[in-house]
């Protein structure tokens, strides 16, 4: 990443305690600017792990407040760039069952923050998006064309909602405010300061768990669909390229490397050094074959090789061990 790009300038992270969040914020800082870190908690210890610098500026603030969070805005003299990662997820239960509540608290904290951005005329606004937008994909690999501008669809999915109409209302923004908002789509995601506690919803991180605790790591269906895994670092310096180089607004964000959940189980097992514990519940929908994102638009723009899944678990297993010393890994 060019650091030229970033130093001196202004940012605003929102989620910045969180797992991609807080990988922005040092990198932003270690590009050489000015960071503002918005928190609504800490509860896994995230900001001491963070660089200590002047240039680090963590506030509590939750992004559903719009008087809070506009008095934080208020308060810098300029902001240059806003990254948005706050974000409700859950299980796929969850999603479901909480739709209402997903779409309504993910829609908020964008609008407000859009609206601030245009409030102080941010020049540039980034909003994690997923490739969960595409519901129905026609085309596999999977462009970026082949979203709601194809075909909208409705599924009781709170986070699928939230994210299909936070592109419309950034999309709507861009148009009637000439705003620059950028909206990667992101491929899963994995590595440092994720979520590794026992509530965990993510793939990888459940992995984990499962395979320290000398658990059975189960995986539905028979395990042979694929997913691309991308480590969170490489995401993040992947998306400040992109937003550097100002080509496109909307673009998939992931790797080539393709992997069974199968095979990504294994990995995860080896990079742990702990035996392959694999139960398959057949009975459970593994979900679609594949999920390949076409990162043709991603290649024009970076300028180096994401690390592979192997060397990705091997980084992560290396983090895990020295800030979870009371996980005993044999």
């Amino acid at each position: 990443m060019s650091s030229g790009k970033w130093s001196g300038k202004t940012a605003v992270v929102t989620g910045g305690t969180g797992f991609i969040g807080s990988h922005f914020v040092e990198e932003l800082l270690a590009a050489g600017a000015d960071v503002t870190c918005l928190y609504r908690r800490d509860n896994r210890g995230v900001l001491p792990q963070l660089p200590r610098t002047e240039r680090l500026r963590p506030v509590q603030c939750d992004a559903l407040d719009e008087h809070a969070l506009g008095a934080v805005f208020d308060a810098l003299p300029q902001v240059d760039a806003v990254f948005h990662c706050a974000v409700v997820s859950g299980t796929w239960d969850f999603r479901r069952e909480h739709s209402a509540q997903i779409l309504d608290t993910n829609m908020r904290t964008v609008s407000n923050t859009l609206r601030l951005a245009r409030r102080h005329s941010v020049p540039e606004v980034v909003i994690l998006s997923s490739s969960d937008v595409y519901l129905s994909p026609t085309t596999d690999p999977i462009r970026e064309d082949d979203d709601f501008h194809r075909q909208m669809h409705y599924h009781p999915d709170g986070y699928y909602l939230s994210k299909t109409y936070t592109e419309v209302l950034a999309e709507t923004y861009r148009n009637e405010y000439g705003m620059n908002i950028y909206l990667p789509r992101l491929t899963s995601v994995y590595g440092p300061r994720d979520n590794f506690e026992v509530d965990t919803t993510r793939v990888v991180p459940s992995m984990f768990a499962k395979a320290v605790s000398g658990q059975d790591i189960e995986i539905w269906g028979d395990g042979s669909q694929t997913r691309t895994y991308m480590y969170v670092t490489d995401l993040v310096r992947a998306i400040l390229q992109t937003v550097g180089n100002d080509k496109y607004h909307t673009i998939n964000v992931g790797t080539a490397e393709t992997v069974s959940v199968l095979q990504l189980a294994q990995y995860v097992c080896a990079a742990l050094g702990q035996p392959e514990r694999i139960t398959f519940l057949r009975d459970k929908s593994g979900g679609r074959p594949s999920r390949n994102l076409d990162l043709g638009r991603l290649d024009e723009l970076i300028d180096f090789r994401p690390r592979t899944l192997r060397e990705g678990l091997e980084a992560t297993v290396d983090w895990y061990r020295r800030h979870r010393p009371y996980q005993p890994l044999t």
